[in-house]
């Protein structure tokens, strides 16, 4: 072997070893931060893991609910897999100085089929292309554009743009100048390769001048790749490290439950510190690309309010990567967990996120749906309410208000407890209790909740569902002054203890009277019972009240007439989060509505898993919203009424009321109706 060879391999082995090890050792470094943070068991089956890479890495679902940018997106990642064999071919010939290495032709060559080479070499040539409009496309979202939910400047993203058009560039002089030098025949070349050819040709390209542009677009790759590998894992877009793992680490728990906290024996409530956060909130961390798409359908930012759902995600990526060594550091000088909590630079809340935009988070899980690189934002935003809420007493005045007739009263409205049964005066509602003491069981148990039960315009939503049932011979009961509120609002506006003090005590009550099976009219409930319940024991089949309406309808054990309906107009459906997002039901309350008033929904602009929220989640039902540019209800209200229906449709008790304060808001009250599924069946039903 000459000399030059030798130096060559030695001059391409320090750089492969280098930026290999640069990349690695980044790697390791944030995986093991982030794992300085608290514990999350992680117990997705393997097929599900494999599964959730398939849909969500190679074929980029998440990123195709905004197409234009998926297909884009996607050209960029296919062409990193095509060009995986390129550069790999690259590295062999650098490690063995043999520069027309090439793993295509070695192929083709073995198997005697050329139609490998001429097939590999012209699908790079589309992906290269393909990739370098990718590039321009978001360059142009970004700088000319100028989309909101990007931010300017941003000189990583320069960075990457410049380093992935190079590679592409670098293949575009380096692949025309190999067919030259080695008198590659053009028939079964790409049009793009041969055009490039004819064009050296015909500006003097000779054999030797190509082989030294061959070698230009060959050490300019590699080198590219290089720079590539020891940037990237230091930068915004080491998504396309950490994405893939957290989709891998991806709960199979049901969206509607938030993580369980054990308030009895737990170290740490909540997350006020960086070490505060589980490892799972770091990688979602990690992960993110801040791309803005949570920040785009999140209604709190819509309306002008602080928060912002990306941001929440890069104040966790810089917390841990700006404090997180301080706290390792703290632990190998054997300083306690007490201890490192006391350094006021660890704290995240306030430091990197304001209270203002922890407590405008409607927990309508807009931005954990966008996010295409499954990203929890609510989760960590709940976390951050429980350190508030059980570490420093730290709320919005009204909201410990609520909390408090919640403790006090078992609902929110701190309406004496004694008449949770009044709304049911004179409709023939058996308790549990009534039931029991007949030696019978109902068939199902109707969880009325608190709006049903002491909030006026509601109480006609729980009658009408009660008139239903009635009809279909539905045989129920209410558990009456024995219900306790379900704790939904205690939970997501982060007191976790008092949120527990009422579910135990339900659950305790249900599992007395043997309850197998609940209905709920609230989704908030629904969500609760269903999918949160189960964390302490409390297993019951819960089915919300507009799937059970379409069941009766179906097995027609209630018969519906269109003509008593006529007048509700046309019909819109406010999509309620915790029914639709949450828990995917988004045909029932259609399918419904349409057999009650024999006509398609209406819809709006923002519908079914992109719905805008109406405002009142999260605990946002109790207090005034945080300082913004219009309210959350009125800006729903407002695309709602657009549809031109005369009948806003919804199936929830939040929803109704924030609906219909936005209906008097406009002063369109004797024009818009406002009503419960339940309550147009009803009407049908007459």
């Amino acid at each position: 072997m000459e000399p030059i060879q030798l130096i060559q391999i030695a001059i391409f082995t320090l750089a492969f070893g280098t930026a290999h090890a640069l990349a690695i050792l980044t790697v390791r470094k944030y995986w093991r931060l982030s794992h300085l943070g608290q514990p999350k068991e992680v117990n997705t089956p393997i097929s599900a893991r494999i599964k959730n890479i398939i849909i969500n890495v190679f074929l980029q679902k998440k990123l195709m609910k905004r197409p234009v940018r998926g297909i884009f997106h996607i050209f960029i990642f296919y062409g990193f897999l095509v060009y995986g064999l390129h550069t790999t071919s690259q590295f062999i010939g650098g490690f063995i100085a043999d520069y027309d290495f090439y793993i295509p032709k070695l192929a083709a060559d073995l198997l005697g089929l050329p139609i490998i080479l001429h097939g590999y070499d012209y699908l790079l040539d589309i992906f290269t292309i393909l990739v370098l409009s990718g590039l321009a496309f978001f360059a142009i979202r970004r700088w000319i554009a100028r989309a909101p939910e990007l931010d300017r400047p941003s000189a990583q993203s320069a960075v990457v743009i410049s380093m992935i058009s190079l590679l592409m560039l670098f293949t575009l002089l380096g692949e025309p100048a190999r067919a030259i030098k080695d008198s590659i025949p053009m028939d079964g070349l790409s049009p793009l390769r041969v055009g490039l050819i004819n064009l050296m040709q015909n500006n003097g390209v000779d054999l030797a001048m190509a082989n030294t542009l061959f070698l230009i677009g060959w050490w300019g790759h590699v080198a590219i790749v290089f720079l590539f590998m020891a940037y990237v894992p230091r930068s915004k877009h080491a998504h396309l490290i950490w994405a893939p793992v957290n989709f891998w680490f991806e709960s199979d728990e049901p969206k509607g439950a938030l993580s369980f906290m054990d308030v009895e024996n737990a170290t740490v409530w909540g997350a006020t510190n960086v070490q505060d956060f589980t490892w799972k909130d770091h990688l979602n961390g990690l992960s993110c690309i801040e791309c803005g798409r949570c920040t785009l359908e999140c209604p709190a930012n819509r309306t002008g309010k602080q928060l912002n759902p990306k941001s929440i995600m890069t104040d966790l990526k810089h917390a841990l990567m700006e404090q997180m060594d301080k706290v390792e550091a703290a632990k190998k000088a054997g300083k306690s967990a007490e201890e490192i909590a006391a350094d006021p630079s660890l704290r995240v809340i306030d430091n990197y996120t304001s209270q203002e935009s922890l407590w405008a988070c409607t927990t309508c899980y807009a931005c954990v749906e966008a996010c295409p690189v499954g990203n929890n934002q609510v989760d960590a935003i709940v976390g951050m309410r429980r350190a508030l809420v059980l570490n420093e007493g730290s709320m919005p005045g009204e909201l410990q208000n609520a909390l408090t007739n919640m403790e006090n009263q078992s609902n929110p409205w701190g309406v004496g407890a004694h008449k949770r049964e009044e709304w049911a005066e004179g409709l023939d509602v058996k308790t549990m209790a009534q039931w029991s003491e007949s030696g019978e069981k109902p068939d199902v148990l109707y969880w009325v909740g608190c709006a049903g039960a002491f909030d006026d315009r509601n109480k006609k939503i729980a009658q009408s569902f009660v008139n239903i049932m009635n009809r279909a011979g539905i045989k129920f009961g209410i558990l009456g002054q024995e219900e306790n509120c379900t704790g939904d609002s205690a939970r997501r506006a982060g007191n976790e203890y008092l949120y527990q003090t009422l579910a135990t005590q339900n659950i305790e009550t249900m599992n007395n009277y043997g309850v197998k099976k609940v209905v709920a009219a609230c989704p908030h409930c629904f969500n609760t019972l269903k999918n949160e319940y189960p964390q302490f024991g409390g297993n019951y089949e819960v089915e919300h009240h507009t799937t059970f309406i379409q069941n009766l309808v179906v097995d027609k054990k209630v018969t519906l007439d269109k003509s008593k309906t006529e007048d509700l107009g046309d019909i819109t459906y406010h999509d309620s989060c915790y029914l639709g997002r949450y828990n995917d039901v988004y045909s029932s309350p259609r399918e419904v509505l349409t057999a009650a008033t024999g006509k398609a929904v209406k819809e709006a602009s923002d519908n079914k898993s992109k719905g805008l929220c109406c405002g009142a989640g999260g605990a946002q039902m109790w207090k005034e919203e945080e300082n913004g540019n219009e309210r959350v209800n009125i800006k729903r209200t407002n695309q709602l009424v657009e549809t031109g229906a005369k009948t806003v449709a919804s199936a929830c008790p939040f929803c109704i009321t924030m609906i219909g304060d936005g209906v008097k808001a406009q002063e369109k009250e004797e024009t818009v109706k406002t009503l419960d599924i339940a309550e147009i069946v009803n009407k049908a039903i007459g």
